[in-house]
């Protein structure tokens, strides 16, 4: 009896603290755009730089914790590219020494360069110089200097029409550049009436993977990210192919943590098809950067578990999104990070002053199986934008919450309507909801869809699309019409207007079971094969006409299958 009654206590303690495992929670303010400026001093203490013109950094001294703000050092060479972008920095094997580079993409300047001190980061600055005595000016966009093959070699990933590194085996006295990879350019075709910003591949992330070989990941205008691998330490790549990762015109950063797992952070989302007017060299608009996504593998990358959402960008409904103090770049992308233990992460995450966040990731939460939601609290867990159709300030478009959280039958609901407003891109609303990644699942959502509605459209896929992405069925693992009076295309009735149902979903990697509360049931076949799960349920009216009824959301539940 006693054995039981521990075994029962041991279980019921697993299942709280299983239970109590926060959710990404914000602890501070970066003073520059994400992607460089973040590095750890101590085991306590760890800091991130401002960019030009900047005057104070913020640093932490409990390992993340919370922050504060502090003058820079007269010895810091500060950062010269521009106010929002800092310079990278690396810690060099031996104790008090770092390495920081300054990009040189915006036209030399003096200032420029390689820097390393010795003796701390308050301490002095020595300019790394060529024999001739000239400074080192790595051309590119870079990422953060990494050091690889115990010490003996430093990388910087770069770009400049294509992917490649710089490499020096001499501790940054001299240093070589890689062959370039690049990816196909993006062409109109398919849904895409006109192209996308054709930069090649730019902004690698790079992981010596166990076998001695090194990863690079890198944004591409494609719908994925493309890789390449190094047998040779970063002196030569092979040809860049697709990865299993989504997501275009967007960074990502790989992370080697200290137990040999490898988490890999990126915005998993792609954008609205490509309107005509986007065939002018440049992007039309950035609309894929209100979510940011983390994934864990313990096999070196051949699986990968997670794919949530770390973050929603909390201005991504603004009226004034894109135009709010300035017309800089916006939204929840880039990320850079550092782990504070065993099981969490600190994230620098995001553009622009009212967009930046400092999170902290428990490791464990990407482990869960199951989510549920409501809206007795609102739509925060939820991505329900329309745009405004008028491009604004730099690639963007103001936008409108959407859909609204009503009362009905004495629950809180998110209604789905034609709304009717022609400023708006797509007057048809969508509403879209991250679960953790399962190969094979249940979802349950109880609706009604009301009298007059027009129907509705309601899609498993692995990736984030814009709630109101009319072609989200094209790239979805599972797809399901429903017409105005409640009926699939080959006429099962899943919902009796104007009643309350529960639809279950049950899927595998073949197919998926949609059943109702009523015992209707019918097949879904696989759309398009993936390899990371479905980790996304995505709504949307298919009514041809503005009309105030439409369908009621009251809330979803899903469990990963064993």
């Amino acid at each position: 009896m006693r054995l039981l009654l521990i075994s029962f206590c041991l279980a019921q303690s697993l299942f709280t603290q299983a239970e109590t495992i926060r959710p990404p929670y914000k602890v501070g303010t970066p003073p520059a755009d994400a992607g460089r400026g973040l590095v750890r001093v101590s085991p306590n203490e760890i800091r991130h730089y401002p960019g030009k013109g900047g005057t104070r950094y913020i640093l932490s001294l409990d390992n993340g914790a919370t922050w504060s703000s502090k003058p820079l050092p007269p010895s810091y060479p500060g950062s010269t590219l521009l106010k929002k972008e800092t310079s990278a920095i690396t810690p060099l094997p031996t104790p008090d020494s770092f390495l920081k580079i300054e990009p040189a993409y915006r036209g030399d300047n003096p200032k420029q360069g390689m820097f390393v001190t010795y003796d701390g980061l308050d301490g002095s600055w020595k300019k790394l110089t060529k024999p001739d005595g000239s400074p080192i000016l790595p051309k590119g966009i870079l990422r953060n200097p990494i050091v690889f093959n115990q010490g003996k070699r430093w990388l910087i990933p770069a770009h400049s029409g294509g992917c490649f590194t710089y490499f020096s085996d001499d501790q940054g006295k001299s240093w070589q550049r890689s062959n370039k990879v690049n990816a196909p350019a993006h062409k109109p075709g398919g849904v895409h009436l006109g192209s996308r910003w054709n930069h090649g591949m730019v902004g690698a992330t790079l992981a010596e993977l166990k076998d001695g070989r090194i990863w690079m990941l890198a944004r591409t205008a494609q719908d994925f990210f493309y890789e390449s691998f190094s047998d040779d330490h970063g002196t030569s790549w092979s040809p860049a192919q697709p990865s299993r990762f989504h997501g275009n015109n967007v960074l990502g950063t790989l992370l080697r943590l200290d137990d040999g797992r490898l988490l890999f952070l990126w915005n998993n989302a792609n954008s609205l098809p490509e309107l005509a007017r986007a065939n002018n060299g440049r992007e039309d608009v950035f609309n894929n950067r209100d979510a940011a996504h983390a994934a864990i593998s313990e096999d070196d990358g051949k699986t990968w578990i997670g794919f949530r959402e770390i973050a929603l960008d909390h201005r991504r409904n603004e009226s004034d999104y894109a135009v709010f103090q300035g017309s800089n770049d916006r939204g929840v992308q880039q990320v850079e990070a550092l782990q504070l233990d065993k099981n969490r992460v600190l994230l620098s995450l995001g553009q622009h002053p009212t967009h930046r966040q400092l999170l902290i990731l428990n490791l464990r939460w990407l482990y869960q199986t199951e989510r549920q939601s409501d809206f007795t609290s609102g739509a925060q867990d939820w991505s329900t934008h329309q745009f405004f159709s008028k491009v604004r300030g730099h690639l963007g478009y103001n936008r409108t919450p959407g859909p609204k959280v009503v009362t009905r039958d004495g629950h809180s609901a998110l209604h789905l309507i034609h709304t009717d407003d022609p400023e708006i891109l797509n007057n048809k609303q969508g509403a879209t909801w991250n679960f953790p990644s399962a190969t094979a699942g249940t979802l349950s959502t109880r609706l009604m869809l009301e009298p007059h509605a027009g129907g509705t459209k309601i899609c498993l896929l692995d990736h984030w699309l814009n709630p109101t992405d009319t072609t989200v069925d094209q790239f979805s693992q599972f797809a399901l019409h429903i017409d105005a009076q409640g009926k699939s295309p080959d006429g099962t009735p899943l919902l009796t207007p104007g009643k309350w149902q529960t639809l279950t979903f049950q899927w595998d990697q073949k197919s998926c079971t949609v059943s109702n509360d009523s015992g209707s049931s019918l097949k879904l076949p696989l759309n398009l094969p993936t390899s990371n799960g479905v980790s996304y349920i995505h709504f949307s009216t298919t009514s041809e006409t503005p009309t105030t009824k439409g369908l009621l959301i009251q809330n979803t539940k899903m469990t990963a299958s064993p």
